[in-house]
């Protein structure tokens, strides 16, 4: 049987809804333009009977070819043109025609199989699709690979409407840039960097009034790209028509569940990889459930982005995850570049993280042209970021806006000045968050397995809730069964079930206790259907919104946020976002796009230093003057014990096995020490310690994270602490100290628990011997250069989060030099290059060191593999375990 063009889906602009429906094997016969459409086929396959001299309006005999396409003519209403799945073509496709909202134009697939595929030779000459002045056309289910542009969509007239793209796959789209070779808008095309789909107008036609927009009402769904320059650019050759009218030339633009990963090609004779989507005059723009990861590989002189935006007006950008631009050597490096020329963009309840650069960076550098204003940043959830959450470079003009609400979790600034300030911006509440572990994102943390990062899917019947029980790995959502497809979730949506009494929630059980806040935006993911309801329980107690359960309208793709602060815990407390289809219990289009993010503000014992005067408990014991001011403890050695001791009867239970500590040394001395007593053993003495290094004479603060749980003795109930920060004379100043059950999230790790396994550590050279004994990996040297290799292809993809190495160590020896190397899947050579120096105390006990690879700028991209060099002398070292973490 006939495959039409491939799951369907019903998506909405802003103003004016576009509704296309194909049906399998009936054509549209509601009007006489209707009744006289035609379905072209065209299979190239061997045995199809295809023939170009043909109709090619059966499928027993189709066209082989684009020729009878592209000599057809202008398509009209209705009129199908679906290709052979299993097929592979390489030529161009050139098409044009206007359809209506009832009997659009189609160009899909038919058949079962592969998406048929458009395969050119590589050249930036190449195209695969050109569309000119289309209206009402729907585009779906095929590959495009291996061109200079994918589909170029160009417009000489305004006017037009209703195109959607869904279903659609690009690959090593590239060649083109910034208006090199065949993009040039004089003898080319007027495209300004090779893109999957491209929107530009080369020969505008200024008859048409400057109150018309061009193209009005376009939706792109699943769209999916890699190796390209570019995947989507709505670019308009850089924008040049923005400067022959006063309105943007796309308005009402869709974008939903977009997934661009390791666009890195590059192209044009000079290269570069700018960005992985770029925006350019729009108005209206929603772009909701899309993950943009790993986009701009490449070295660009005129900087990188994941997002380009300029000239665009009134738009959203919700619920979507932006992560690890990498470090290129680029300016900018950053998931948003603020280019210039915006107002009123609300960028919010996003996941940014793990880029080299900023997460949202504001531009003033086109003076003159114009700025961004009333630019919205809530709610979102920032990590680890290169140069923090935000950036502002340039003063040619004052950017405006709101930032409120965020969460983050940087080794950088939260708000980065680069040569410019904020003086426009209004900033507020934006949370500080002192672990990446205490971070709990639902659409990053998402997963086939109930519970996986606390994270559990669950419907109610009307009388019980229960775990969804079956995992749809084709579709990647959580569902009741194998045959039962609602109610499910999904990693950005919830699907509630038909019934008027039953809830479907994403829901997050509390590993600790604590203080929490929430961060979420419901919105509807679709268009059309009577609406949902949703509201935020604990424990079964609503707590969101505060008054009534809250309606979201059928079209309400703006929806509601939740701001949630101080929100107390216990341990396995249950919060829940819960979703029905209402009283009718119709739950036809009623799923709804949620990602919430829920974070610790308080967890554990927490000494954060912010009152000027107050130690908050500790007291100076021995040897150790201190002061609170500024929000930091200054700590200074006066001899060669000092120690500091917490308040008394902590009452803290030995699960709080971490001490989290911000600190800067700044003595010539690395050996710090930990001291713990319990309430069944009250001395203080080595046995109840933990000893660990800091950096010297460091020039900046670093967090070190010490499990204390590595020392027996830690058990029952902790009592008191003690901290040692040096061994000599000297100062320190501490940010805060923590202690909670929450340590460090680890991409990777090596225990050495059994004896006789290496856990696939191997030597590399200089190494008399290598055991893995009494729980440690035992390495004796036997000269100046040893070392060994960890396992090969670690696939450590996200290094500007997990960029911290933990080794914990006896040194057996005099030497006080280790060093750790790393090689990357771009760069495999081994050299001083991509290496960390570290020094180690002599003749010691097992100490921890935390040693921060992130310090040395090649650590990016795919980390595939470490060196330790142990020593750099004959001895012997014995490794109780090497962590890569956050």
């Amino acid at each position: 049987m006939m495959t039409m063009i491939g799951d369907v889906r019903k998506t909405i602009g802003m103003a004016i809804v576009v509704v296309c429906v194909v049906m399998i094997g009936i054509l549209y016969a509601s009007t006489a333009t209707a009744s006289a459409a035609a379905t072209y086929y065209v299979n190239n396959q061997i045995g199809s009977g295809c023939n170009d001299s043909g109709t090619g309006t059966s499928q027993t005999a189709p066209w082989c070819s684009f020729v009878p396409v592209n000599s057809h003519g202008a398509f009209g209403a209705g009129d199908q043109i679906l290709l052979a799945r299993g097929s592979v073509w390489n030529q161009q496709m050139t098409i044009t025609g206007t359809g209506t909202s009832v009997s659009p134009i189609v160009l899909g697939a038919y058949g079962s199989g592969s998406r048929p595929s458009i395969i050119r030779n590589g050249l930036e000459s190449d195209r695969a699709i050109i569309l000119t002045n289309p209206t009402f056309w729907h585009i779906s289910s095929l590959e495009i690979g291996s061109a200079g542009t994918g589909i170029l969509v160009t417009f000489s007239t305004a006017g037009h409407e209703g195109l959607v793209f869904d279903n659609l796959y690009f690959h090593d789209i590239k060649g083109i840039h910034q208006g090199s070779g065949s993009g040039n808008d004089s003898t080319g095309d007027a495209i300004w960097n090779s893109a999957g789909i491209e929107f530009t107008s080369k020969t505008f036609d200024n008859s048409n009034s400057v109150n018309n927009y061009i193209v009005n009402n376009v939706t792109f769904d699943r769209i999916e790209g890699t190796r390209n320059l570019d995947t989507i650019s709505i670019d308009w050759y850089n924008g040049t028509y923005s400067s022959t009218s006063s309105h943007k030339a796309a308005e009402n633009i869709v974008m939903t569940n977009l997934n661009f990963h390791g666009n890195n090609a590059g192209g044009g004779s000079a290269t570069g990889c700018d960005d992985g989507m770029r925006i350019t005059d729009v108005r209206y723009l929603t772009m909701i459930n899309s993950k943009l990861d790993g986009d701009s590989g490449c070295h660009s002189a005129t900087g990188t982005a994941a997002v380009y935006m300029a000239g665009v007006y009134d738009s959203n950008i919700f619920n979507n995850m932006f992560t690890n631009v990498p470090d290129t050597g680029s300016p900018d490096m950053v998931a948003f570049d603020f280019e210039c020329c915006t107002d009123h963009v609300n960028i919010s309840e996003n996941y940014i993280a793990g880029n080299a650069g900023a997460g949202i960076s504001f531009l003033a550098i086109h003076p003159g042209i114009g700025f961004e204003t009333n630019t919205v940043a809530a709610g979102n959830t920032f990590i680890q970021n290169g140069n923090g959450s935000f950036r502002r470079a340039g003063t040619s003009d004052t950017p405006t806006g709101t930032i409120r609400d965020n969460f983050y979790n940087e080794a950088k600034n939260f708000m980065y000045e680069d040569g410019a300030d904020y003086s426009g911006f209004t900033v507020s509440n934006n949370l500080p968050i002192k672990s990446v572990s205490a971070i709990f994102h639902s659409a990053n943390q998402f997963g086939s397995t109930q519970g996986l990062n606390n994270w559990v899917y669950k419907a109610y019947d009307g009388s019980t809730w229960s775990n969804l029980a079956y995992y749809n790995s084709a579709n990647k959502a959580w569902q009741p069964s194998s045959t039962t497809g609602t109610p499910s979730i999904s990693q950005f949506d919830q699907n509630p079930a038909n019934c008027g009494s039953c809830w479907v929630a994403r829901a997050w059980k509390a590993p600790v206790t604590g203080t929490v806040s929430i961060r979420a935006r419901v919105l509807k993911a679709l268009s059309g259907g009577d609406g949902s309801v949703v509201r935020i329980t604990k424990n079964g107690t609503r707590i969101w919104p505060a008054a009534g359960n809250q309606s979201l309208g059928s079209s309400d793709m703006v929806g509601y946020e939740a701001i949630l602060d101080s929100i107390s815990v216990n341990e396995n407390d249950e919060i829940r976002f819960e979703v029905s289809s209402g009283t009718t219990g119709n739950n036809t289009d009623d799923t709804v796009s949620w990602v919430p993010s829920i974070a610790y503000s308080n967890y554990g014992l927490q000494w954060d230093f912010n009152t000027n005067g107050n130690l908050e408990g500790w007291s100076m014991a021995n040897q150790i003057s201190g002061s609170v001011s500024g929000g930091i403890l200054t700590l200074t050695s006066s001899g060669t014990d000092p120690y500091i001791v917490s308040s008394d009867n902590l009452n803290s239970p030995a699960v709080n096995r971490y001490i989290r500590i911000r600190l800067k040394n700044n003595a010539n001395d690395p050996m710090a020490q930990i001291f713990f007593t319990t309430t069944t053993h009250t001395t203080w003495d080595a046995a109840k310690s933990v000893t660990f290094a800091t950096k010297e004479n460091a020039s900046g603060y670093s967090t070190y994270v010490i499990d204390m749980g590595v020392n027996a003795n830690w058990s029952g109930t902790i009592k008191q602490l003690r901290f040692d920060p040096m061994s000599k004379s000297g100062s320190m100043n501490v940010d805060y100290i923590q202690m909670t059950a929450l340590g460090y999230d680890q991409a990777k790790g090596w225990e050495f628990n059994t004896d006789a396994n290496l856990e696939n550590w191997s030597s590399g050279n200089q190494n008399s011997s290598m055991t893995a004994t009494g729980g440690a990996l035992n390495v004796t040297s036997s000269g100046t250069d040893p070392y060994i290799y960890s396992p090969d292809q670690l696939e450590i993809t996200n290094p500007l989060l997990n960029r911290y190495i933990h080794i914990r160590l006896q040194n057996q020896s005099s030497n006080s030099t280790a060093e750790l190397f790393f090689i990357t899947t771009t760069d495999t050579t081994w050299n001083a290059t991509k290496s960390v120096l570290i020094p180690i105390i002599a003749t010691s006990g097992m100490m921890d060191y935390v040693v921060d690879m992130g310090e040395n700028a090649n650590w990016t991209g795919t980390i595939r593999q470490i060196r330790f060099d142990p020593l750099t002398a004959v001895g012997t070292v014995n490794v109780d375990y090497i962590r890569i973490t956050d």
